[in-house]
C-alpha cells in the first residue's frame, strides 16, 4: 500500500508588475498557510518519506515550509522542473517513477493539474484544490509504477480555511 499527498502551493504574490510567473514568491497569507499545513500534517503524524516539488518559487517555498514543520531536511526535497507546466498525465508519470523505498510521498505542485490528478487517481470529486490545500490518497499498490487512474481512495482533504 502506498500513500500519496498532493499539496498545492500556498498563496502567491502578484505585487511585482511584470514578474515572471515562475518567480512569484509567497504572499503574507501564503507565508502563514504553508507552515500551518505542515503543523496539521505533523499533528496527524503523516509519515512522509519523499518530497517532490515544482521548483517554481511559490511551490518550493511551500515545500520548504512544510518540511521544516515536519522535521524533514529541506535539502532532501527533489525539485522536478517537469512539474511546473505539467498536466495530470505528466504528474501521473512522475508518480510512477517515485523511489520505491518511499511508502508515503508528497508532490507540491500547481493547479489545475493537481486537482485533475486527485480526480483522475481517486475520483475525488474536487472542483478546485485551494492554495495550500492537501489531498491524501491511499493507493492499493506495492509499486509506484502500478498506480493507475481510478484506483485510489481519498483519505484526507484539508486546506487552511477548512472549518474542521
Amino acid at each position: 500500500m502506498k500513500t500519496l499527498y498532493l499539496l498545492r502551493h500556498a498563496k502567491s504574490s502578484w505585487a511585482i508588475p511584470g514578474q515572471k510567473d515562475y518567480d512569484r514568491p509567497l504572499n503574507e497569507r501564503g507565508l502563514h498557510d504553508a507552515p500551518e499545513m505542515g503543523r496539521r500534517m505533523l499533528a496527524k503524524a503523516v509519515p512522509i518519506d519523499k518530497v517532490v516539488s515544482s521548483p517554481a518559487n511559490r511551490a518550493i517555498s511551500t515545500a520548504i515550509a512544510v518540511c521544516t514543520e515536519l522535521g524533514i531536511d529541506p535539502a532532501s526535497i527533489l525539485q522536478d522542473r517537469q512539474i511546473y507546466l505539467a498536466g495530470s498525465p505528466k504528474l501521473q508519470q512522475i508518480v510512477s517513477f517515485l523511489d520505491e523505498s518511499a511508502q508515503c510521498a508528497i508532490i507540491v505542485a500547481h493547479n489545475p493539474a493537481l486537482t485533475d490528478l486527485a480526480n483522475d487517481l481517486a475520483h475525488a470529486g474536487i472542483d478546485n484544490i485551494p492554495t495550500a490545500g492537501l489531498v491524501g490518497i491511499e493507493l492499493p499498490v506495492e509499486y509506484w509504477a502500478e498506480v493507475l487512474p481510478g484506483i485510489g481512495k481519498v483519505i484526507s482533504y484539508d486546506f487552511p480555511k477548512n472549518p474542521d
